[in-house]
């Protein structure tokens, strides 16, 4: 007689369809990524845009762990590098491009907390810009803007911060206003929409959770 009791699913080919699913997510991940980073929801008049390009890579982080997050971060670094790069000096590849989309993947560290991940990944993505601004893009630092800054300050807190009256202050600065009017917003979106996003997204369907 034919045995009827069910059959045991192969280890190997449970995991060789989860690395699929995988390398579909990573390659879907990162071909939106790019294609959201030329879509603008809006440019700011100094310089620099708004997008939802680091979506894609923050559901890859949240859905399938900090490896897989970084790894799609890098690609999509390398692609936006290749196809829109803004280079001044060779270490800004690493600064500018594949540390600050890398950084998403630690999103994956904390998958129960995905909100303080991507605030995590938002400040270390920020400081990474800041310093690449700050040395190689100081000679577009604005004139007067640490008086301006510092009269700021005073004025609407009566605080005297004396240090941003110090000429090495400048770039640092300007590095950080620059590059905080696009990571926070950014940040702020992901953490505001990113996690009920996810789990809508991962409610009709049983993706790999493998870290």
């Amino acid at each position: 007689m034919e045995s009827t009791s069910p059959k045991k699913a192969n280890p190997k080919t449970a995991n060789s369809a989860a690395g699929t699913r995988r390398l579909t997510a990573m390659a879907v991940s990162v071909a939106l990524a790019v294609l959201l980073g030329f879509i603008r929801l809006y440019r700011l008049p100094w310089g620099g845009s708004l997008s939802l390009k680091i979506l894609p890579l923050v559901y890859l982080a949240i859905t399938y762990g900090p490896r897989a997050g970084m790894a799609g971060g890098l690609a999509a670094g390398l692609v936006t590098l290749i196809l829109d790069p803004v280079i001044f000096h060779p270490i800004q590849v690493f600064l500018d491009y594949l540390l600050p989309y890398a950084l998403l993947g630690i999103i994956g560290f904390f998958p129960s907390w995905p909100r303080v991940g991507i605030l995590a990944a938002g400040v270390l993505r920020l400081a990474s810009h800041v310093v690449s601004g700050a040395v190689y893009f100081a000679a577009f630092t604005p004139p007067e803007l640490n008086r301006q800054v510092y009269e700021l300050v005073r004025d609407y807190t009566g605080i005297t911060l004396s240090s941003l009256l110090q000429e090495w202050t400048a770039p640092w600065l300007y590095a950080l206003l620059y590059n905080a009017s696009v990571v926070v917003p950014e940040t702020v979106l992901m953490i505001l929409f990113a996690p009920p996003l996810v789990r809508r997204l991962n409610r009709g369907f049983s993706p790999d959770h493998s870290r």
